[in-house]
């Protein structure tokens, strides 16, 4: 199936084909937890590309329109899909900047593709905000400001889940709707300290 553009496309199946997840939410909303926790569950050659890092520390660049970090995660993201891991990109991934990046990533993924909105209502974010080392650099007002309700990306199988659930139900959300997933064999297991 086709995401963002006319056509259509197959969304693979098999279960030792790599997967594409896309978690996306609000500041504050469990998407760095929840993608840790299911870079574990899937074990060894899975990948998590965290927009924050690549924007924030590796480029040292604010969340604008067409911003350099925009290529730099469609490109890490092509890349470990391409070496064969599953992958997981995760960040607040404002739907108005990066929906047509990752619209063309999942159109181009040749493996299972999903995508989940973890939908937290804003005074939660603000609360779970007060107890993040980022707190001292971001305001609740500054955070205010950047919320963006429901901003969804609209694309097929989206799933919405509910943010304000425990880390361990939003994860055992996410792995029903993803379903079995073989881990890859690792090519290097001595690598992992």
């Amino acid at each position: 199936m086709r995401f963002c553009n006319e056509g259509t496309a197959s969304v693979g199946s098999v279960e030792d084909e790599p997967h594409l997840i896309v978690l996306r939410g609000n500041a504050a909303s469990g998407k760095s937890t929840l993608a840790t926790a299911l870079q574990r569950a899937l074990g060894p050659r899975t990948a998590k590309v965290e927009q924050d890092h690549l924007r924030r520390v590796v480029l040292r660049e604010h969340d604008v329109p067409d911003g350099e970090n925009i290529g730099l995660i469609a490109h890490t993201v092509r890349y470990c899909a391409g070496i064969g891991h599953h992958t997981i990109v995760e960040g607040i991934l404002v739907a108005k900047h990066y929906r047509d990046m990752l619209c063309d990533l999942l159109d181009e993924h040749h493996g299972p593709t999903h995508v989940f909105y973890l939908d937290v209502p804003l005074e939660e974010t603000v609360r779970r905000h007060r107890s993040r080392p980022l707190v001292a650099k971001v305001s609740a007002d500054e955070l205010r400001r950047w919320y963006v309700e429901s901003d969804l990306l609209g694309v097929p199988g989206e799933v919405v889940l509910d943010g304000t659930a425990t880390p361990e139900v939003t994860l055992a959300a996410v792995q029903s709707v993803v379903g079995h997933v073989l881990a890859l064999e690792d090519q290097n297991p001595g690598r992992y300290l």
